[in-house]
This record gives C-alpha cells, sequence and structure tokens, in this order.
C-alpha cells in the first residue's frame, strides 16, 4: 500500500522519524489526486514555551471533486502504517482508490489521514487557533528536494493566505506518545 503525505510527511527528516528503514527522497514520490484538497483546519493540542495547551492548527484534506491536491506517496508495510496511526492520532485513516491519482499509474490504493471528527476541526473565523511557524519551516525545508513545479503548486494550494495568526516558538504535542514520534521518532 502507499501512503500519502501532504503536510510534514512531505519533508525526509520528519518523515523519516516515523520510520525504522532509512528513507530517501527516492521514497516520496511527487503525486497529485484528485477530488480532494487541502485545507488548514485539523486542531491539535499543543503546548508552546510561553503558552500551554494552545489549539494548533495544521494540514489537513477536504473532499472537492473540482480540486487536486499534491503531496508525496510512499510505499509503506501494515507495521509501518500502525506507527504513523501513533503518530497522526487525531486523523482517520482514509482510503483513495489509485485511479484519482492524475500524474503517475501506481499499482496500489492510497491510504491518507484525514481530520474527520468535528470537535477537531477549526471553523472559518475561529480566533482561538494558530499556525506553528516552526510547522511552516518543516513544509518549506522539504522544497529544495522536489522540482518547480511541485514547489509552485504546493505554495498556492497551502502556504498563501494563511487562515490563522502564525506563532512563533518551539511546540510539542500535548500527547507524550504523538510527541515522540513526531518530534524524536521510532529510531530513538
Amino acid at each position: 500500500m502507499y501512503l500519502f503525505g501532504y503536510g510534514s510527511l512531505i519533508n525526509l527528516n520528519s518523515a523519516q522519524k516515523s520510520f525504522k528503514r532509512k528513507i530517501s527522497y527516492e521514497d516520496l514520490i511527487p503525486v497529485k489526486i484528485k477530488g480532494i484538497k487541502k485545507v488548514w483546519n485539523a486542531i491539535e493540542t499543543v503546548d508552546y514555551e510561553d503558552q500551554k495547551e494552545v489549539n494548533t492548527v495544521f494540514l489537513n484534506l477536504q473532499k472537492d471533486e473540482n480540486s487536486y491536491a499534491n503531496g508525496a506517496v510512499i510505499k509503506i508495510t501494515k507495521e509501518e502504517l500502525e506507527l504513523l496511526k501513533l503518530r497522526e492520532k487525531n486523523y482517520s485513516n482514509i482510503l483513495i482508490d489509485k485511479s484519482n491519482v492524475i500524474d503517475k499509474k501506481l499499482d496500489e490504493d492510497i491510504i491518507t489521514f484525514m481530520t474527520i471528527n468535528e470537535e477537531k476541526i477549526a471553523k472559518p473565523g475561529d480566533t482561538n487557533c494558530v499556525i506553528a511557524a516552526k510547522y511552516l519551516d518543516i513544509l518549506k525545508d522539504s522544497f529544495e528536494n522536489y522540482d518547480e513545479q511541485f514547489v509552485n503548486e504546493y505554495k498556492a494550494q497551502t502556504l498563501e493566505n494563511l487562515p490563522y495568526y502564525v506563532k512563533k516558538g518551539t511546540y510539542k504535542f500535548s500527547d507524550p506518545v504523538q510527541n515522540r514520534l513526531a518530534k524524536e521518532g521510532v529510531n530513538e
């Protein structure tokens, strides 16, 4: 099976933390998937150095038949999926048919993570949510490993007109298992 990553999982250093095996950018295959779009609305409770339990919004996917989302797929095992579920604990597994991949032919369907729990979805106009500047850095730090078209599309889909205030500072997830897998990794 393949995993579609569209946020921190497009960044090799971040993705590597969820894999016991060594992965490279050759394993992260850039793709476009029709019928979905990226949105800033997945709420996680995180602690910053200067403030605890902050509603921090991360990327999510939303069904939209008139859109597509770019990101990267990586072939994964069932064991790797189980580790990823711990890292992405507030996201649900969603199956994407391989025929929805616009620009590549894959031999298997795709799993991705999507927040569908209404309590964990930020609403337009919410004033108690922020986006972590460090998360944006993780996304941007991956750009040097993708071609110009991918990067330009990614920026247009993801980084223009951010809907929430960008909060600077180091953060950690309130859930210790999630934080360990996201920040330190499975091999630490």
